[in-house]
């Protein structure tokens, strides 16, 4: 149907919270059928908390500023490979060497960035430098959590993964480091929404969802964190 797609309207008639889009994200974790529901709030919450909380002694200093003080060399490739969506690795990134360094690809910015005009500009004209500032920031709460020793990951309750008589063995939730992530780049770079809503637009996009289609997902998404 002509005239429905992401583009036909203004991502912010879709109401998206930033507990909504963290949902999105944990859903995405390979033991998220493991968490109980009444516990997807705690994850959730948890994340987004530690990720803010993060971000407030770093406000108004230049992510790549922030990046130069602890040592960390950047450098953007031209291409990164990508999926069958077309899904481009965003970063790569190794924080264990005596220089640690992160690539950023360009055509992962050159898809946010179009991501970022769709449904009506739900993040304004992003430069591709303020893409690169985004991808940028969330690795940075990786750095913070790496040399703290502290995941967000780890330091919220693991979830049991398996259990064989007596046996018991728990886990991680991995994607609450992710909506940490995002939660400190949203505060530190002042963003109107969680990052990853630009990876949800693409993946709507790639996938020439209809709105009535994009509506039922967020509807879903609403439903199970008891939004409207």
């Amino acid at each position: 149907m002509a005239g429905t797609t992401v583009n036909s309207f203004r991502i912010s008639e879709l109401g998206l919270s930033d507990e909504v889009l963290a949902f999105a994200e944990l859903e995405k974790d390979p033991l998220f059928h493991k968490i109980a529901p009444g516990k997807y709030s705690y994850y959730i919450a948890r994340s987004l908390e530690m990720g803010r909380a993060a971000a407030v002694p770093l406000q108004g200093q230049p992510v790549r500023c922030l990046l130069e003080q602890a040592g960390v060399a950047f450098e953007i490739k031209p291409a990164s490979g990508s999926s069958a969506l077309r899904l481009a690795l965003r970063a790569q990134l190794d924080f264990s060497g005596r220089t640690p360094w992160i690539n950023v690809y360009q055509d992962s910015m050159e898809q946010l960035r179009e991501a970022a005009l769709a449904g009506g500009g739900a993040y304004g004209a992003l430069s591709l430098d303020e893409v690169m500032d985004i991808h940028l920031a969330h690795e940075y709460y990786h750095l913070l959590e790496y040399r703290a020793d502290q995941f967000t990951s780890d330091v919220l309750e693991p979830v049991e993964c398996m259990r064989i008589g007596p046996f018991r063995r728990q886990a991680a939730i991995l994607q609450a480091s992710e909506i940490a992530a995002h939660a400190f780049c949203k505060e530190l770079l002042n963003l109107p929404y969680l990052p990853s809503l630009l990876d949800n637009i693409y993946v709507w996009q790639t996938s020439k969802l209809e709105r009535v289609q994009i509506q039922e997902i967020v509807g879903r998404w609403k439903a199970i964190v008891g939004e409207r």
